[in-house]
């Protein structure tokens, strides 16, 4: 018999066993040769020892080798058998080397740094593809406590590795303050990696990053002044505030207000108050002036500072855009190009709303609402694009120490990463209709010039431009559009910008817009097929984005508050919820129109203002070491620049702006007296007394009831006694018309009523028999009279029963006496003389000041007399 084969041992049986035996074998170990070819010498008899080694050993080296530790993780490794302490050792070598090239990178990535990099702070150019990663992505650990407070307190090596594959639109070329000229043909572009935001939306990446060129270097002249956005967004975060949450507790300088000097720049009858930190600006300046400089002069060096800050993209189309704004008379070009012309009232608004203080304007007219939406748009346009600017220049510079150490951002400011809010959106701007929103939307479209590049317009023109009515034959349409044109002059121009036959009046909408600046205007136009005429940087202005993806937010009250709340549940009766996460960023609010929006509903502007900048409930998609400190200590509002535009001063908007207009750059409020001259009840044509009795009123929520009462006590027991007709009834307030209308069917009094909700036959139903003199009383309302203007026929007798909010609507009614009735239809036209009614209390100061002026005003307020008789 044959000599017996040795046994092989076999390896371990079994799936799990195999995968075991494989987790414990050590693998990417970094060992030198030198270290793996001593471990192959052995004391004894092995295959390994070399033929050539001499295997004479003393009794000293046997017992010190049966001494020595065998390295445990070495086991099983193929052949390589070292001691625990060699393993150490050559751990501790390889990590000091690690370090030693770490510490040149460092040095390296410095000094790279200090060649491309003049400035931290400056105004750089902006992230985004659509998919917008201002967050930084998504992150699956969002849930985990321990994870949430390694986010918050900066950037580690996971999230400024996570920021830097994960922004939009980085890219490596330098980007400070201003977009790079038309002209720049030679500027390469570089490519970046992009994702989607977050979950709560759909990705919208389009490639924007492979299409981003550079920004050129704005050299700004010496002894510039300090950029706005630099000095209010860097702010330090304000202490904890008390539980009465008051301002002016807390930074007593906010309640120190005073009047401008406006004298040679407005009339005498505008009236501009400054407060806060404004006007300790306005004052140093003013100090640092001559003596004998004119305040015209003063506020000229005032809006001089803001206007070197303006991105260039905006000022070199701001001239061609405000020179409808600007009378030839007062229109001063400047020698260069690029800087901006302002009118009287621009200059006065300008140093305010660039240095993001709170605006109040209670003057707005058709004559001046150019230069307003002028001046706001170019200060949203600039505010959005610095942003964004900053935060791509943060990304790139996140990226580039992430790709050279990961260590390298902890090494940084921590503060100086912090460019941004919880989410996107940065300006809110409130409109009443469609073709306001429009209007807007196409004034910053003309101010960015060539450089816009659209997408989404198509749409947004079918949807918000002007309506397009179906034509007939041309000879009915020739008679109608007469009829038409007859009437809608009748309304006036006002009614008829706001809805008119081709107004767009629309109420319920909601709209965002995402801004990429710096995009290859070349590349761009050859996706879409289009022809090419220049190349350069442009700004991408995508219309219809979604709000987690937006800049900028423009909606209606009623849309945003239906989109934001959720119908309550028949079945668990829970109350409605709203998803406001995309207000709580917002950093400039614009309510625009407010006389119109207070037609509407002005609660519904309320509810708009009480949800921004509220602590998001959905932290998982947010990078908390990018958000700012002031947003992370809930005083988000506090920086929030709120403006307020007005036709009028009304109490309910001054309310609204005192309680949510907190910033801490302080406050401007412009308004305007009314001269006896310019009082609209110079308009009033007809012959008629006109009465005004003050009603006795203790408290504003008392005024309604108080006029109630007097009406029922002293003006329908006459009229019932004389039965008395063609008695008109103006009731501003419809809460008002309602307990008038309960009054008189009470009191079982004859009347017909023509209100807003109205069916249009249930109007012209009570026009006739109110004409007719079957209805001897009409009761109509004030929003009935804004949104129609019904010329209403056969009145004689007016009353107006609270004084209406619009001052031309005060002679238009009454220059509706004696229409359309003759002395031979009735006995009682000419058996009572025109007469005319207007019940008011003191808190309706402000509507009797725009219609009997200021001086008068005054004094039928404060009067020992209750009653005041004026005479056509």
């Amino acid at each position: 018999m044959g000599a017996k084969k040795p046994k092989v041992k076999k390896g371990p049986k079994g799936k799990k066993a195999r995968a075991k035996a494989k987790l414990e074998q050590v693998w990417g170990e970094h060992v030198d040769e030198e270290a793996r070819q001593a471990s192959k010498f052995r004391k004894g008899k092995s295959r390994f020892t070399p033929a050539t080694e001499t295997t004479t050993t003393t009794t000293q080296q046997r017992r010190h080798q049966k001494e020595k530790v065998v390295d445990p993780l070495s086991t099983n490794r193929r052949g390589l058998k070292t001691s625990f302490e060699s393993f150490l050792e050559r751990k501790d070598n390889l990590y000091q080397h690690e370090q030693e090239q770490k510490q040149k990178q460092r040095q390296y990535a410095h000094q790279k740094k200090n060649k491309r990099y003049n400035a931290a702070h400056d105004e750089s150019s902006d992230e985004d593809d659509d998919s917008d990663e201002e967050m930084g992505g998504v992150d699956s650990n969002g849930g985990s406590l321990s994870h949430l407070l390694k986010r918050i307190n900066g950037p580690k090596k996971s999230s400024s590795r996570k920021i830097a594959v994960e922004s939009d639109d980085d890219d490596d070329s330098n980007v400070n303050s201003d977009a790079a000229s038309d002209d720049d043909d030679d500027t390469e572009s570089v490519s970046s990696a992009s994702s989607s935001f977050s979950n709560q939306s759909h990705s919208d990446s389009d490639d924007d990053d492979m299409d981003m060129i550079a920004e050129e270097n704005i050299d700004l002249p010496k002894g510039a002044a300090e950029d706005p956005y630099e000095a209010h967004f860097s702010k330090k975060p304000l202490p904890q505030l008390d539980s009465t949450d008051n301002t002016n507790n807390l930074m007593p300088h906010l309640a120190k207000s005073s009047k401008a000097n406006t004298s040679s720049l407005l009339s005498s009858s505008m009236q501009v108050h400054l407060s806060g930190p404004i006007l300790d600006s306005f004052e140093t300046l003013t100090g640092s002036l001559p003596d004998k400089t004119k305040p015209k002069q003063m506020w000229k060096e005032f809006a001089r500072g803001p206007q070197q800050h303006t991105r260039q993209v905006l000022s070199r189309n701001w001239n061609s855009v405000n020179r409808n704004a600007l009378k030839r008379s007062q229109r001063e070009r400047s020698e260069n190009e690029n800087d901006i012309s302002l009118s009287p009232l621009q200059q006065v608004l300008y140093p305010a709303i660039s240095n993001y203080a709170d605006v109040l304007i209670s003057m707005e007219s058709r004559q001046n609402r150019n230069e307003i939406n002028n001046l706001l748009t170019m200060h949203v346009l600039n505010h959005v694009l610095t942003s964004r600017s900053r935060v791509q220049k943060h990304n790139r510079r996140i990226k580039q120490l992430a790709e050279v150490d990961d260590d390298a951002a902890d090494e940084e400011d921590d503060d100086q990463w912090r460019d941004q809010g919880y989410t996107r959106p940065k300006v809110l701007l409130l409109f009443p209709t469609r073709g306001t929103c429009w209007a807007f939307v196409h004034k910053m479209i003309e101010l960015l010039g060539d450089s816009a590049l659209l997408e989404m317009e198509d749409r947004f023109e079918a949807e918000y431009g002007p309506i397009k009515r179906e034509k007939g034959s041309e000879e009915d349409e020739d008679k109608e559009k007469a009829r038409v044109d007859a009437i809608m002059k009748q309304k006036g121009r006002e009614w008829n910008e706001l809805f008119g036959e081709e107004a767009n009046d629309d109420d319920d909408f909601k709209i965002g817009i995402s801004l990429t600046p710096n995009v290859d205007k070349k590349k761009i136009r050859a996706k879409k097929g289009a022809t090419v005429t220049s190349s350069g940087s442009g700004v991408k202005l995508r219309l219809f984005a979604d709000f987690f993806h937006s800049d900028i937010i423009l909606a209606s009250p009623i849309g945003l508050k239906m989109s934001t709340t959720h119908e309550e549940s028949d079945d668990e009766g829970e109350d409605d919820t709203a998803d406001v996460d995309f207000l709580s960023s917002i950093e400039m609010c614009i309510v625009a129109r407010s006389d119109v929006l207070m037609m509407q509903n002005w609660d519904h502007v309320n509810s708009v203002l009480d949800s921004l900048n509220q602590q998001p409930k959905n932290v998982s998609n947010i990078d908390f070491s990018r958000v700012r400190n002031y947003f992370l200590e809930g005083q988000g509002k506090y920086w929030r620049q709120m403006i307020v535009v007005s036709a009028f001063t009304d109490p309910y908007v001054s309310s609204t702006f005192r309680r949510h207009a907190k910033n801490i750059e302080g406050q401007l409020r412009i308004r305007k007296k009314v001269s006896t001259d310019n009082a609209s009840i110079c308009d009033v044509m007809v012959r008629v007394k006109q009465v005004f009795q003050r009603v006795t009123c203790p408290t504003v929520s008392e005024a309604g009831s108080a006029r109630l009462r007097f009406f029922s006590e002293h003006v329908l027991p006459k009229l019932q006694r004389l039965q008395q007709k063609h008695t008109l009834i103006y009731i501003p307030s419809y809460f008002d018309f309602v307990a008038v209308r309960n009054l008189l069917l009470k009191r079982e009094v004859k009347f017909v009523s023509v209100t807003e909700y109205a069916r249009v036959s249930e109007v012209s139903r009570g026009r006739a028999r109110f004409l007719q003199g079957v209805k001897p009383i009409m009761l109509y309302t004030g929003r009935a009279h804004f949104f129609l203007r019904h010329k209403i026929k056969g009145a004689r007798h007016l009353i107006f029963f609270g004084l209406p909010e619009y001052d031309e609507f005060y002679p238009s009614v009454v220059n509706m006496l004696n229409e359309g009735l003759t002395s031979e239809d009735e006995d009682d036209v000419s058996r009572l003389p025109m007469s005319s009614l207007s019940l008011f209390t003191k808190f309706d100061a402000h509507q009797l000041e725009r219609i009997v002026g200021t001086s008068h005003a005054e004094r039928m307020i404060k009067g020992d007399k209750s009653s005041y008789v004026f005479a056509s």
